[in-house]
């Protein structure tokens, strides 16, 4: 395979970590990977990460753990990198310890909501990130059992949850969400949410219901959100979300029809010209903004506007 045939890697995916499938159920391999003096401990707090002063996510030694609490679920193991195995953990702080004079990292940068700090982020750290991000996330969202309700704990670095009372595992979820553009000649439809930056509008997106395809998804949710009608449907890119944890499906959609009916979802819904597309995705469109450069609906976008049909 060719360099220009290998699929694109978008944004949050694309992590050069080994997620050490084979080492989980190993408890002294586990131990000694977390003991290490050459593991690195991604801190995270209230969901958010925190960035150095440089634009790269902190990372903490083992050393420095003796002075912080760290909170459920514990060290989370992302993997190891390299020849040399470098383990990566992913640690969520107490209140106490990210607002304490003495944590480790006061001074050599700040906390920060993924969104805003994921475009300083080189693609390889993002990809972890984003996976720590989506982990913890789950952790703290799943504490008590779905079967009984008892309160469970982390097990085989933090990969799954387990009940002592009924038995029942609990692995980490990814909600499939299609986002398309339904496209018609030279115009894609796009539409924008109340709150979002002023004039920024984006693909179409929603969830995947069980007992649906991910065509029947589009055709619904285009119908449900916009009013407008669905015919062949492709698929173009997928991506890895972790707000809070999903999987983006970007796929094309011949449009049957044009004319607009808005739901209670969207603010606003309008056709753009291929031209418009490209201007905004430059930056440089005189009224309108495409949505954030490290998303789906972007690089759907980007591939739909480099064209010039379909």
């Amino acid at each position: 395979m060719t360099q220009s045939s290998l699929p694109k890697v978008l944004p949050f995916a694309g992590s050069p970590l080994d997620r050490c499938e084979n080492l989980r159920r190993d408890e002294s391999a586990m131990s000694a990977m977390e003991q290490s003096e050459r593991a690195l401990f991604l801190p995270f707090w209230r969901g958010q990460v925190f960035v150095m002063s440089d634009g790269a996510p902190a990372l903490i030694q083992v050393k420095a753990l003796d002075t912080l609490s760290i909170a459920d679920p514990g060290p989370v193991l992302l993997g190891t990198e390299g020849n040399n195995a470098q383990p990566w953990f992913a640690i969520s702080l107490t209140e106490e310890d990210a607002a304490a004079d003495d944590f480790p990292l006061a001074g050599l940068g700040e906390w920060m909501d993924l969104r805003v700090a994921a475009p300083l982020f080189k693609a390889a750290d993002l990809a972890i990130v984003g996976r720590a991000a989506a982990l913890l996330s789950w952790h703290s969202r799943h504490r008590f059992c779905a079967n009984c309700g008892v309160l469970t704990t982390a097990a085989e670095g933090g990969i799954k949850r387990e009940c002592a009372d009924c038995g029942t595992e609990h692995f980490p979820r990814t909600d499939p969400v299609v986002i398309m553009l339904a496209v018609r000649g030279d115009q894609c439809l796009m539409g924008r949410q109340t709150g979002w930056p002023e004039n920024t509008y984006s693909a179409l997106a929603g969830f995947v219901e069980q007992g649906e395809s991910l065509e029947e998804a589009c055709a619904r949710e285009v119908g449900e959100e916009a009013g407008v009608s669905i015919g062949a449907v492709r698929y173009v890119l997928s991506q890895p979300w972790p707000f809070p944890s999903s999987l983006m499906i970007g796929l094309i959609a011949e449009a049957l029809s044009e004319d607009i009916t808005l739901d209670d979802e969207l603010e606003d819904a309008r056709w753009f010209s291929r031209d418009d597309v490209r201007a905004m995705l430059a930056g440089t469109h005189e009224h309108y903004h495409a949505p954030m450069s490290f998303s789906a609906a972007h690089h759907l976008l980007k591939e739909w506007a480099a064209k010039e049909d379909g």
